[in-house]
């Protein structure tokens, strides 16, 4: 059975790596996916994918999550042609490896507008379509939201709008690879034995797949998660009880 048929999706960052791997888990269960990203070409591959799994034409946007009026007219669209949207997934994300010493404002400011504000945004536009349906899922794939995630869900609790942070472990991701050459410039060290060294604190024994971070979206999103909201899910094979 198909947990997500014709339910609208909206997803973030879906070109490549988790995003990638969360449109096109949805789209296997009969949803509606509409991925979102500001990497068209990446972006294409996705959709493509998506629509073999779905057996339907894919709608996508090109949308750069620190740009309000870009979201708007994203979220317009959808409202127009599908009249509602039933889950949405923050997954879009960017990072640094610098230490703060050495991280430049304009760097700070980039991190933190599209991994916060472009949260915020996202949100803030979809949200009034999710309350006047009385229903709807919210997840965030990144830690830096959770304080947000837990606020929101006190806030839209009594529409029956479930709000979740997915917070990843090592995550085979381009975003990873880059951030292993970063850290291993940091520590003088080759990326591939970096990767190793890290691979040894994880109780599971390997990186985490980006399939591995869908399964859990989809459980959150799922009416099997209805009763729970405001939560930050680890996903890290164990890592999070090493590093605490």
């Amino acid at each position: 059975m198909q947990r997500f048929t014709d339910k609208v999706v909206l997803i973030t960052g879906s070109a490549e790596g988790m995003g990638r791997a969360i449109t096109l888990a949805f789209a296997r269960e009969d949803a509606i996916v509409v991925p979102t990203d500001i990497n068209e070409e990446l972006l294409a591959e996705t959709v493509k994918e998506a629509s073999k799994l779905s057996g339907r034409p894919v709608d996508s946007f090109k949308m750069n999550i620190t740009k309000a009026e870009e979201i708007a007219q994203t979220v317009k669209a959808i409202i127009d042609k599908h009249g509602r949207i039933d889950v949405l997934v923050n997954n879009a994300g960017v990072s640094s490896m610098n230490p703060v010493v050495d991280m430049t404002e304009e760097e700070w400011d980039f991190c933190m507008n599209v991994n916060a504000k472009g949260t915020f945004l996202v949100t803030k536009a979809v949200l009034p379509h999710m309350i006047a349906a009385e229903n709807g899922h919210y997840g965030a794939s990144k830690a830096a939201v959770i304080a947000f995630t837990q606020a929101l869900s006190k806030e839209v609790g009594e529409h029956h709008i479930n709000v979740n942070a997915v917070c990843p472990g090592m995550i085979k991701t381009a975003m990873q690879d880059r951030e292993m050459v970063w850290e291993g410039k940091l520590r003088g060290m080759k990326p591939e034995d970096l990767r190793f060294m890290a691979t040894q604190f994880i109780p599971w024994g390997r990186n985490g797949e980006p399939e591995d971070v869908a399964k859990v979206i989809l459980f959150l999103a799922s009416p099997d998660a209805e009763y729970i909201t405001g939560q930050a899910i680890n996903v890290t094979g164990g890592l999070i009880m090493i590093t605490h």
